[in-house]
């Protein structure tokens, strides 16, 4: 039985991606991947006062290969001669990523926001 060229186009065009395939496959295998490693960076220039306090946005990146759930957050200063602490949870941050969130304050800080991981679960 002789193969006409549609046959062999086929054929070469099937064992191109099963190569493929396993190429990708045992490059992703062998490589290391980085942990999850979330950061926070506060941006504190952009704080208002909003109707339950003072508002300070921040950005939680994940600079890993890996994602994290459950991250917490916090963050902590002094408001009216008191130290207060204000605490963020996310349920997911993918590997690679960037999320918006802002602590919560009584009042304006008279002094400066430390910030801390607290903990999060690698899936």
């Amino acid at each position: 039985m002789k193969r006409n060229v549609i046959e062999w186009v086929v054929l070469l065009a099937s064992l191109a991606g099963i190569a493929v395939v396993v190429g990708v496959l045992l490059v992703e295998g062998l490589s290391e991947s980085a942990p999850a490693d979330p950061a926070v960076q506060l941006r504190q220039t952009e704080a208002r006062s909003g109707g339950l306090g003072w508002i300070v946005p921040a950005t939680v990146s994940n600079a890993g290969d890996e994602p994290a759930e459950v991250v917490v957050i916090q963050a902590e200063t002094t408001v009216a001669g008191e130290s207060e602490t204000s605490e963020v949870t996310l349920d997911y941050l993918p590997a690679g990523s960037q999320i918006e969130i802002a602590f919560g304050f009584s009042a304006q800080p008279e002094s400066e926001i430390s910030t801390r991981l607290v903990s999060f679960q690698v899936p």
